[in-house]
């Protein structure tokens, strides 16, 4: 007997030009989550280093950040604190192969980001990127009604 095959909606589209910056110092996780990506209507940015990233993220406008959880340099939840807050208006998602390390995380830190598990989905993590993209442009359109153009629509 065959599993039954998983219909897959297609993707809402973006209305908004997007990068993505993906953290991880596995190398191979990158070149994965990159191949993954490849076709996706958004730039992608990888590094496998958390704290030079930081600082590329003060120069550079990023929709969505998305880094590992357990790296040598830091951890994934400090580094995506360390992105909120310089640029809270950012989405944050957490990659990690070991969910149940984030309960010691505090609460008040874990509320900043979404977590995916190791291995993923690539369906789901297109789907969750979407998503997470779409946020961040309703988050934008809502900026721009209540403050109008000068608002600081867009990216960060």
């Amino acid at each position: 007997m065959t599993e039954p095959r998983r219909i897959q909606e297609p993707l809402e589209e973006l209305n908004e030009w997007h990068r993505v910056l993906i953290v991880d110092d596995d190398p191979q996780a990158l070149t994965a989550i990159r191949r993954v990506l490849q076709k996706e209507p958004y730039e992608v940015v990888t590094t496998g280093r958390p704290v030079p990233a930081l600082q590329w993220l003060e120069r550079k406008p990023t929709s969505l950040v998305i880094s590992d959880q357990r790296m040598a340099d830091m951890s994934g939840d400090q580094f995506l604190e360390e992105v909120w807050k310089s640029s809270p208006r950012t989405e944050r998602l957490l990659l990690t192969a070991f969910p149940e390390s984030l309960e010691g995380v505090p609460e008040s830190r874990r509320s900043l980001f979404r977590v995916l598990t190791k291995p993923w989905n690539d369906a789901d993590l297109k789907r969750t990127i979407r998503d997470m993209l779409l946020d961040r442009e309703a988050a934008d359109e809502e900026d721009l009604r209540e403050n109008g153009p000068q608002s600081g629509r867009g990216m960060p």
